[in-house]
């Protein structure tokens, strides 16, 4: 297995919103490097039959930025090959232990890192397998929330579950239970690869299902979701079929130009708004059923 490194090189001041859109197109991360004038971008790419495709996403991306009016003179990366070894060493080498809040702090399994306080908690991570190891503003976002308001022992549902990050956090901050959902089985193998990793999350359920479709008619008390927005859109009316009376309904992944939309359709389809957080450009939602 071999993989491509894409490095584009944008203007400071453009460097945020560039990343945000290559993680949003499939990126698994970011890695950012500052020169004088310019702000390196580095994403890696599999090299295989998906490559062209993956790679035009990431072009379509930069030029619809452009047609937006944001600085951007030159989209084209420069492209670097890499053995197993060399891609191993570049993830290793950018991905540390990194605090998300006041609780919860995302580490690589392969590093060895202590607690600093006693109420910390640890989240066990591979980022070799998936976007979502928490740094990304959508996720920590999402973590937060979740400190937020999961008091212990409730029933979760975390739709679109990713790396897994998401229910792993759920389980240490004390919920009883646990369902993650993906639309694929390579989604579902990629989250258990990181709940494997840790203890507390070893009785997480996961399922393939596009979006609701195969979970099973439980009841839950919190449902989550960091995902975008136009698959949220969808989701809003199912996930309040599956709620508790009073439940909440947690939803990351929105892009400021789609937030209006977004919080219309949650309060239309009956949901009480509790709170409204961003990180930049980014919003996440704190709701509830009503009744």
């Amino acid at each position: 297995m071999t993989w491509v490194a894409l490095t584009y090189h944008v203007p400071v001041d453009s460097a945020e919103l560039v990343a945000d859109a290559l993680v949003s197109n499939g990126a698994t991360g970011v890695e950012l490097a500052d020169q004088e004038q310019t702000v390196d971008l580095t994403v890696y790419l599999e090299e295989n039959d998906d490559f062209r495709q993956n790679y035009q996403k990431f072009d379509q991306a930069l030029k619809n930025l452009q047609a937006t009016g944001l600085f951007l003179p030159e989209i084209t990366p420069s492209q670097r090959q890499l053995e197993p070894s060399d891609w191993e060493n570049n993830w290793k080498e950018y991905y540390h232990a990194s605090r998300i809040t006041r609780q919860l702090t995302v580490v690589p399994a392969w590093e060895d890192y202590q607690r600093q306080q006693s109420d910390e908690r640890l989240i066990i991570m591979d980022p070799e397998t998936a976007f979502g190891t928490g740094t990304h503003p959508t996720t920590s976002l999402m973590l937060q929330v979740v400190e937020t308001i999961v008091r212990g022992g409730e029933k979760v549902l975390d739709v679109g579950t990713g790396s897994g990050v998401l229910a792993i956090a759920a389980k240490l901050l004390g919920v009883d239970y646990v369902l993650g959902t993906d639309i694929d089985q390579a989604a579902v193998t990629t989250a258990q690869q990181n709940l494997n990793l840790n203890p507390v999350a070893q009785d997480v359920d996961l399922v393939v299902s596009d979006l609701l479709k195969q979970v099973p008619d439980y009841d839950f008390d919190i449902i989550m979701a960091n995902i975008l927005a136009d698959v949220i859109e969808p989701l809003i009316p199912q996930a309040k079929e599956h709620l508790v009376a009073g439940g909440y309904f947690l939803v990351s992944g929105i892009y400021e130009d789609q937030a209006a939309m977004i919080e219309k359709n949650l309060l239309n389809q009956g949901f009480k708004m509790v709170e409204r957080l961003n990180r930049g450009p980014w919003y996440a939602y704190i709701t509830q059923k009503e009744g």
